[in-house]
């Protein structure tokens, strides 16, 4: 176990908007070893080796790691962010703990865009995933909402070379084709 415990330093209001707060924490441990483990699993997580801290966003809030702190933001009361909190403590560890079997990435990732997914999708804009264009479609991939498998049109033969440039996108399957753990919940 790395992080065995936390301890909440400060709940404030959101300065941008007054309807979320943050949430920070003291860690008893520093969790810096695990950033690289991290920023191979985490969905479009921001990783800045140099200031040794790491940046991603869940449906349930913003997180920011840093060695031994973790901030929560836009999270509505401070049960939610203690409800996160605990999420990404045992994010942590169960990454630690899983770490022989991820490959670490020491530098920061290009972050991937919309528009990078829309260019290897159909743009048919057909409706079969539930969403009503291939943009909101792309959209959803990013968030985590929909997984490739969903795009029907991507199975056709003709499109065979853009679902595997969309593989080569994101080896690591941050556009929800593999089994990475999840930062969705």
């Amino acid at each position: 176990m790395l992080l065995r415990d936390y301890k909440v330093t400060k709940v404030r209001r959101n300065l941008c908007n007054l309807e979320w707060i943050l949430v920070s924490a003291e860690l008893n441990d520093d969790i810096s070893k695990v950033f690289p483990y991290l920023n191979a699993i985490v969905r479009n997580a921001v990783y800045t080796p140099e200031a040794q801290n790491l940046n991603f966003k869940m449906d349930a809030g913003a997180i920011s790691l840093m060695p031994r702190e973790i901030n929560v933001g836009q999270v509505t009361c401070e049960e939610d962010g203690i409800k996160v909190l605990d999420y990404v403590k045992k994010l942590i560890n169960d990454t630690w703990e899983k770490r022989t079997s991820i490959t670490p990435i020491y530098e920061r990732k290009e972050e991937i865009k919309a528009k990078d997914i829309l260019d290897y999708l159909p743009k048919t804009n057909c409706r079969e995933c539930g969403l009503p264009t291939c943009f909101a479609f792309a959209v959803a991939l990013l968030k985590g909402q929909k997984r490739l498998s969903v795009c029907s049109a991507l199975s056709k033969p003709e499109f065979a070379q853009d679902k595997e440039a969309l593989a080569r996108l994101a080896p690591d399957s941050r556009i929800g084709g593999g089994s990475e753990l999840k930062n969705d919940h």
